[in-house]
C-alpha cells in the first residue's frame, strides 16, 4: 500500500521546501498506517512474539528519539520494562540484558543504518527475538529481523527526518497497544484517539501564522534551550536536533527540573526558551518558568496542550487532553518551527551542509 500523498497546504500556495511538503504529508501517513495495521473492529494486525517480558529499542539520530519517546510509553501503558540505546553505544558494550522472552526492536528509516545493523547482528548472535521498524521493505534490516513493521511513510527526500519519524512513533504505539490487547486490555479508546490524530495534525499545519511569528522571534537568538518533561523531553531533543540540522544553531534540550541544576546559567547570555507543557507537567513547568523569568528574564515561548496556560511571551496552543495525541502535536509544531527558521536564516533545510542519510558502509 502506498503512503497517502495528500497534504493540507492551502490551494494556490507553494511549499517552500521538500521538508515542509513532507511535514504536510504527515496526516496522510498516519491515516495510511492506521488503515494498514488496524481493523474496524479494533484489532491490530501486527505480528508479535507470543510472550514478551522486556523490550530494548536500538536506534540512531531521529530514530533514537523515537525510541526515547516510545520506551516510557511501553512502561506506562503496557507495564513492560523497556530500555533504549544509541546504536553506536550498543555495539561498544560487552554484555546486554537478555532473557528467553526479550524483544529487541531496531528502528531505522532506511533499514541500512550502519551502526544499527552492527547492533542487530551482534544481538542476533545471542539468539534474541528481533523486530525492525523501517521505511524500507526488503532492506538489510528487514531481511535480518524475525518480526518486521513497514513504517510506510513514502520516500523521504529531505535530510531532516519528519514524516518518517512520525510514522515510527505511531508504529511503536501500535506495538504497545497490540501487547495491551494480548493482555486483555480494551484498546478501543486508544485506537479512537489515534484515528483522530490525522485531523489534529491538519489543524496544526494550518496554524502557520503563529508558527511563522514564533520562528521570526527565535531567529533573533543564537542561544536556544528547549524544555520538556517525561515523554516530552525526547520530543524536545528531537526539536533541538531539527533546528541544529536545518539552521546550524547550537540548540540544547533539557528536562525542566534538571535545567535548574546548573544548566540555567546559560541564560546569563541573551536567550530564548521553548517550553513544552501538557496537563501532567503544567504546574511544575509554570513554577520553573516563573523562577526563570524572575532570575534571568529570557524570551519564553510555550507549546502547550493546556488552554489556560499562558506562561510564555508567545504561546502556541496544541489543543488536546490526550498525551498520545499531544506528543504528535508538539513534534509537528517543532518541525514546522525548524523549517520556517531555516527559511528565515536563508538555510536549505533539505540539504544541510555536511549531512547525509547514514546508511550501510
Amino acid at each position: 500500500m502506498e503512503a497517502n500523498k495528500t497534504n493540507t497546504q492551502p490551494e494556490n500556495t507553494k511549499f517552500t521546501s521538500i521538508m515542509q511538503k513532507e511535514i504536510f504529508e504527515e496526516p496522510g501517513v498516519v491515516k495510511n498506517l492506521l488503515e494498514r495495521y488496524t481493523t474496524p473492529d479494533d484489532k491490530i494486525t501486527l505480528e508479535l512474539p507470543e510472550k514478551i517480558d522486556n523490550i530494548v529499542i536500538v536506534a540512531s539520530g531521529s530514530s533514537y528519539n523515537c525510541a526515547a519517546i516510545a520506551a516510557p510509553l511501553f512502561i506506562e501503558y503496557a507495564n513492560l520494562p523497556c530500555e533504549y540505546e544509541y546504536s553506536s553505544e550498543f555495539v561498544l558494550q560487552k554484555k546486554h540484558f537478555v532473557t528467553p522472552h526479550s524483544l529487541y526492536i531496531f528502528v531505522s528509516q532506511s533499514g541500512e543504518t550502519s551502526d544499527t545493523l552492527r547492533a542487530l547482528k551482534m544481538i542476533k548472535d545471542e539468539g534474541v527475538k528481533t523486530m525492525c521498524i523501517t521505511n524500507a521493505e526488503n532492506s538489510t534490516m528487514w531481511n535480518l529481523c524475525d518480526y518486521k513493521i513497514l513504517s510506510d511513510a513514502g520516500e523521504e527526500k529531505s535530510i531532516a527526518s519528519t514524516k518518517a519519524l512520525t510514522a515510527q512513533i505511531l508504529c511503536s504505539i501500535l506495538i504497545l497497544l497490540k501487547i495491551n490487547y494480548k493482555q486483555g486490555v480494551d484498546i478501543s479508546g486508544y485506537l479512537n484517539t489515534m484515528r483522530r490524530v490525522p485531523a489534529y495534525l491538519e489543524r496544526i499545519n494550518l496554524n502557520l501564522d503563529k508558527i511563522n511569528t514564533v520562528a521570526q522571534e527565535i531567529s533573533k537568538y543564537s542561544n536556544i534551550s528547549i524544555l520538556g518533561n517525561k515523554n516530552y523531553y525526547p520530543v524536545a531533543k528531537e526539536g533541538a536536533l531539527k533546528i541544529k540540522e536545518t539552521c546550524y544553531l547550537n540548540v540544547m534540550a533539557y528536562p525542566f527540573g534538571e535545567f535548574m541544576h546548573g544548566h540555567v546559567a546559560i541564560l546569563n547570555q541573551k536567550s530564548v526558551i521553548i517550553a513544552i507543557i501538557d496537563e501532567e507537567n503544567s504546574e511544575f513547568a509554570v513554577r520553573n518558568l516563573q523562577k526563570i523569568r524572575q532570575d534571568y528574564n529570557p524570551k519564553i515561548i510555550c507549546i502547550t496542550s493546556v488552554q489556560d496556560v499562558k506562561a510564555g511571551d508567545l504561546n502556541i496552543y496544541i489543543k488536546t487532553k490526550r498525551k498520545l495525541k499531544a506528543i504528535f502535536g508538539a513534534l509537528l509544531t517543532l518541525q514546522l518551527i525548524a523549517c520556517k527558521l531555516a527559511s528565515i536564516l536563508k538555510r536549505n533545510p533539505d540539504r544541510p551542509k555536511g549531512l547525509k542519510k547514514v546508511v550501510k558502509d
